[in-house]
């Protein structure tokens, strides 16, 4: 029990309990942008994230120190700080017994790791959401008040790992965990760079990348590219309406970290529970009316909440002026549906309600029936929640890929 209760436990017990806060959201608005924080300090996915985008941001700052701490203290922030690590040592606590189970299991994280690296050198980062900073942080993300059941796929990975860690004790971390394996791969790097420096070394230390590691990168790359191509098709077959933002490589960059869907004030966004295949599985998506009957809200044109808190640059940081020009998706009229076109009654409400303009209307039989101008349509939703008609004459389409239009905003 004083093992449980050391100041290194404890210091781990304050440092997850202080993420799960920042994560759940329940701080002033002030602290939103604090979300980003504990997922960018991982470089898988930060680093990762703008190698594949080509693009380095302030955010792949904070993936720095991950890779330079290992080359001086080893593997010093898994044993101390990693709030994942530290439920999952608690965990197999429970079951001293399957200790020696580990033993059994092989070395898979350093590999996860070459595989990220490798294919977001190719510009399609894959299985970045395997990161525990990203893992812990998707958990505790979708505690979020209205709890929606679609937000809990983000706790899966979580409680995946704390069932391993109960039936083989300690093997996310000596074994799994990628980001685990990147900083062993780099302690024993900087070993043996010091051995080579060492007068003592009786002979050379090979610092030669071994084949094993070049071919398991080199398949990371081909599995990019491969997952791009078929990615295409799965987008060309199943559109959805992705945050305003969302970059090319969305599936790739994606960490299903959660913190989108708790940023979204108007709880807009929701995980994809299989609609774009296994490539986008707990991808965020957005949901309108006429895609979950209780929803009233829109993408206001002045939030750029979700870009403000995405740790991968899967959702580009977007100026507000910027974040208006960006065309989601694409309102439609049904006219079977809609009062004024079929039944002669007036309604305009969707024009009333437009931020963008892209109502006009026509008319037909003396009255004014409504038309969608698609130069102007952001497909923010705003038509489609204040629609009265049974069922929604106006729905909002998605527009792949996301466009910039030149019309400026009223």
């Amino acid at each position: 029990m004083s093992a449980l209760f050391n100041r290194r436990n404890l210091l781990r017990l304050v440092v997850a309990a202080a993420f799960a806060v920042l994560a759940l959201g329940v701080l002033p608005d002030a602290w939103s942008p604090w979300r980003v924080l504990l997922p960018s300090l991982s470089p898988l996915l930060s680093l990762g994230g703008a190698l594949a985008a080509r693009a380095a941001g302030p955010l792949a700052l904070l993936g720095l120190p991950l890779l330079v701490l290992p080359l001086f203290k080893g593997r010093f922030f898994c044993w101390r700080l990693c709030p994942m690590g530290f439920l999952a040592e608690l965990v197999g606590r429970l079951n001293p017994r399957g200790a020696g189970r580990v033993k059994r299991v092989p070395h898979v994280g350093k590999g996860l790791a070459l595989v990220i690296a490798g294919s977001a050198a190719a510009g399609y980062p894959l299985l970045i959401w395997t990161d525990p900073l990203c893992i812990f942080n998707g958990f505790f993300a979708a505690w979020k008040l209205p709890f929606a059941w679609a937000a809990s796929a983000t706790t899966v990975g979580f409680v995946s790992i704390l069932a391993l860690s109960l039936f083989v004790p300690n093997v996310w971390c000596h074994r799994l965990c990628p980001l685990g394996g990147l900083q062993e791969s780099l302690a024993q790097f900087a070993d043996r760079l010091r051995a080579r420096r060492s007068a003592s070394a009786p002979a050379p230390v090979n610092l030669r990348v071994g084949r094993r590691p070049f071919l398991v990168f080199l398949g990371g790359v081909a599995a990019a590219g491969l997952d791009r191509a078929l990615g295409r098709r799965v987008r060309a077959a199943a559109p959805v309406i992705r945050p305003p933002g969302a970059a090319p490589a969305f599936n790739a960059l994606c960490a299903r970290c959660g913190n989108c869907v708790n940023a979204c004030p108007y709880g807009l966004i929701v995980p994809d529970l299989g609609v774009t295949g296994i490539e986008g599985l707990f991808t965020p998506v957005l949901k309108f009316r006429s895609r979950n009957a209780e929803q009233e809200q829109f993408c206001f044109q002045d939030c750029n909440a979700c870009a403000r808190v995405c740790p991968t640059g899967a959702i580009r940081r977007l100026p507000i002026e910027e974040k208006r020009q960006i065309a989601i998706g694409l309102a439609r009229v049904d006219k079977k549906a809609c009062i004024a076109w079929e039944k002669g009654e007036y309604c305009v409400v969707c024009q009333e309600f437009c931020p963008y303009q892209a109502i006009a209307v026509v008319e037909q039989k003396g009255v004014k029936c409504p038309i969608v101008d698609a130069s102007k349509c952001r497909g923010c939703g705003a038509c489609e929640s204040q629609c009265p008609a049974q069922p929604i004459a106006i729905v909002v389409e998605s527009r792949v890929p996301q466009v910039r239009l030149q019309a400026p905003p009223p």
